[in-house]
């Protein structure tokens, strides 16, 4: 059996519809919380995040409050930078959501930088000529509405930019064969959504006042397709595990 590696740098930002749909396409995978000194595999005695790929077929890092130019405050940044290059050296596919795109940005030669405005909630992204012939992308059509919640955005890393944004310019990019970062948040259902609404309501509310009232209406109108891309994106991502 397939079995994956998610990293989780935050308990509010669980694997969610992502980690639904490795269990639908039969594989399985393990979590580590390396801020609460946590990991699935090893429930009483947190081994820390592991400094190698194997035994996994693929690794998932996900999102979370802080920066990726924290490191001076979270060490296991730069611990999670350097496993994501181990597993694309090793042919392994990589998803970075977010926190873990802007990683995985850093650890490719790009910079992370704030963007005037918190984007939140949901928003159309283009795809790129490269995105539309992308594996995980290909036949979705050149515009897909996603879920960002996010104030960092990354530039100039050694990559192919699949998807890009009106708020954002880079939204989705890939490194080598099968190693992928997306700045919107395929995992994210609607209870994730409201504790984010719950936790960061602060932050969001002056840049995107009307969020808090409109969530439902959100997710009634978009979660159906929301996670049909989801579905897609992450079987096909499942898929490129050899």
């Amino acid at each position: 059996m397939r079995k994956f590696l998610v990293i989780a740098p935050d308990v509010m930002a669980p694997a969610g519809i992502v980690g639904a749909t490795i269990l639908e396409q039969g594989a399985f995978y393990d979590t580590v919380l390396p801020l609460d000194r946590y990991a699935s595999f090893a429930p009483h005695d947190y081994p820390g995040i592991p400094a190698e790929p194997d035994p996994w077929s693929g690794l998932i890092v996900l999102g979370g409050p802080m920066s990726a130019n924290d490191g001076a405050s979270y060490p296991f940044i730069a611990e999670l930078a350097s496993l994501m290059r181990r597993f694309e050296r090793a042919e392994k596919p990589v998803l970075g959501i977010c926190l873990g795109a802007q990683i995985m940005a850093r650890a490719y030669g790009g910079e992370v930088y704030r963007l005037n405005r918190v984007e939140a909630g949901f928003h159309p992204v283009e795809l790129t000529p490269e995105g539309t012939r992308d594996p995980l992308f290909e036949g979705l059509g050149g515009s897909l509405t996603v879920y960002q919640s996010h104030f960092d955005a990354v530039r100039g890393m050694d990559g192919v930019t699949l998807a890009t944004g009106k708020a954002c310019p880079i939204q989705a990019f890939r490194v080598g064969r099968a190693a992928y970062a997306t700045q919107f948040h395929l995992e994210v259902n609607l209870d994730i959504a409201r504790d984010w609404m719950r936790l960061l309501g602060p932050k969001i509310h002056p840049d995107e006042p009307l969020l808090a009232a409109d969530l439902d209406r959100q997710f009634q109108q978009n979660f159906a397709t929301h996670r049909a891309l989801c579905r897609t994106v992450i079987g096909r991502w499942v898929a490129l595990a050899r």
